[in-house]
């Protein structure tokens, strides 16, 4: 396991929730997609645009909704490995 108990992993993207049911019943995702269709979130994290509507994100969020470590790509950068999203996660669930 990725990260400590309590902690929740979504996606977003702007496309709609049939779209994501789909690509979750394609690929097997083990954690939902949510749907923001008029890109209110990707605006409010500073994501919108790009070919997809999103440039590809991941970000850790610590219980008191503070953004404590972001990453911001363009289609087809590498994401971080799960080591190193360990490393950011597990400091954050021992200060909880």
């Amino acid at each position: 396991m990725l990260a400590p108990a309590g902690t929740v992993v979504l996606g977003i993207s702007p496309q709609d929730a049939e779209s994501h049911e789909r690509w979750i019943a394609s690929e097997g995702f083990q954690f939902p997609l949510l749907a923001d269709v008029d890109k209110a979130v990707g605006q409010a994290y500073d994501i919108a645009g790009g070919p997809t509507g999103y440039r590809r994100s991941v970000f850790v969020i610590d219980g008191e909704g503070v953004v404590r470590w972001r990453t911001v790509k363009l289609i087809g950068a590498s994401w971080p490995r799960a080591k190193q999203l360990a490393g950011v996660i597990a400091p954050i669930g021992a200060a909880l």
